[in-house]
């Protein structure tokens, strides 16, 4: 009675390898399925779209998918599923790009941030005019800067410095002539861009 049993094992062990060889060749046989599937499906997009790394990104997505929709049910064919939605995806990106209107940048576009030129022509501007004010009498100097910059009223200025608002004003005048003059001396014009 012992020899049958030795025979029994060896039968239920090559039995065992047997199923795990099949298993191994069921894997290996999924694996090329998945394979040739996805050469396919970058075949199918490619041939849709003109952009490779387009085509790569929807084939990406449609694994994501795959993956996602089997996380709660079963599917019957991967590969009719796969193409299915690789066609959707195909369409929605035309779909999108049809849509899409493609902007074009023009110089005269407000922008929040002045460009480099206009800042450079701002700072020559600049210089010139605190230059100006350099040279200009003191006095037409501070009845200018208090009356424009700090916006204090002529009638003000005037008791300050006790002279007529007529004087203040045209002290003022001649502080503008002034620095339009060193401007036009310059090649700027006054008030306007160079």
């Amino acid at each position: 009675m012992g020899a049958p049993a030795r025979l029994a094992w060896p039968a239920v062990a090559e039995q065992g390898s047997i199923e795990q060889r099949k298993d191994n060749a069921v894997l290996r046989a999924t694996g090329r399925e998945e394979v040739e599937l996805r050469h396919a499906l970058r075949r199918f997009v490619d041939g849709k779209l003109r952009d490779r790394q387009d085509g790569e990104d929807i084939v990406q997505e449609t694994y994501v998918r795959l993956y996602d929709y089997r996380r709660t049910r079963p599917v019957a064919d991967v590969g009719a599923f796969c193409f299915t939605v690789a066609r959707n995806l195909v369409r929605d990106h035309f779909r999108r790009a049809r849509t899409a209107v493609p902007i074009e940048l023009h110089e005269d576009i407000a922008c929040a941030r002045p460009r480099a030129d206009e800042i450079l022509d701002y700072r020559q501007r600049v210089d010139i005019l605190v230059r100006a004010l350099k040279v200009m009498p003191p006095l037409r100097r501070e009845v200018f800067l208090r009356r424009r910059l700090d916006n204090v009223p002529s009638a003000t200025i005037a008791a300050d410095l006790d002279m007529s608002m007529a004087a203040v004003d045209k002290h003022c005048a001649r502080a503008l002539a002034d620095l339009r003059a060193a401007l036009e001396r310059r090649g700027l014009p006054p008030g306007a861009r160079a």
